[in-house]
């Protein structure tokens, strides 16, 4: 279904982009694009420190944590999300990780990483996607490079160790969503993403509260 509604989406993606470059420096605050792993953000918080000395990573939430308060925002594509994937939405809602548009800037590399929990999916709906045939913008999971097709998803476990290149003069652009593992029953659902969610705290509170003892 995304597949087959890709285009409308895309339009609705453009529409966003032409707003964000039409905010100048002193009104940037305004815009909903921000930098990956800035601001408040139910998961990722981390993920700026993955990205290359000199790229560039951005994001704009539809759903989750972060996400714009406006409704006029890409309605088609919330519209659509809500109606084939409800679970992506409201995973997302419950702190699971967020919906949004992928922008990764030209020359930029996300250096090796891994997911925090295999409870989940990450799919990649290719919206702008570099047409160069001498640089490469490819995603490895695991031992393999996949290539992100206009108009197709990418569906992958991002559990395991995953890096971006994006070498060409070029923009890429994906919409991101996470889907709950189908081989996890839904009745454990609700338990794994509680553990996920505490084990997040747990490793905030290291970081930025002293020992009790």
């Amino acid at each position: 279904t995304l597949e087959s509604n890709w285009k409308e989406i895309a339009a609705e993606l453009s529409s966003l982009v032409q707003k964000d470059n039409s905010t100048t420096s002193r009104s940037n605050f305004n815009s909903n694009w921000t930098v990956v792993g800035s601001g408040d953000r139910g998961s990722g918080g981390e993920d700026h420190r993955v990205v290359s000395p000199g790229g560039k990573w951005t994001e704009y939430v539809l759903f989750g944590t972060g996400a714009s308060r406006t409704t006029a925002d890409a309605p088609f594509t919330k519209n659509l999300l809500r109606k084939c994937v409800p679970d992506a939405v409201s995973l997302a809602q419950a702190g699971g990780g967020e919906v949004i548009f992928s922008k990764l800037e030209p020359n930029t590399r996300i250096a090796a990483h891994c997911g925090p929990t295999n409870f989940r999916w990450t799919a990649h709906l290719g919206l702008v996607i570099p047409s160069s045939t001498t640089k490469s913008c490819s995603i490895r999971v695991a031992e393999e490079w996949h290539q992100w097709e206009t108009g197709k998803v990418l569906l992958f476990d991002d559990s395991y160790e995953h890096e971006i290149r994006n070498d060409t003069d070029e923009v890429r652009i994906v919409l991101l969503l996470r889907l709950w593992h189908p081989c996890l029953p839904s009745h454990k659902r609700q338990t794994e993403l509680n553990r996920a969610l505490r084990r997040k705290e747990e490793a905030v509170e290291k970081r930025y509260k002293a020992p009790s003892i």
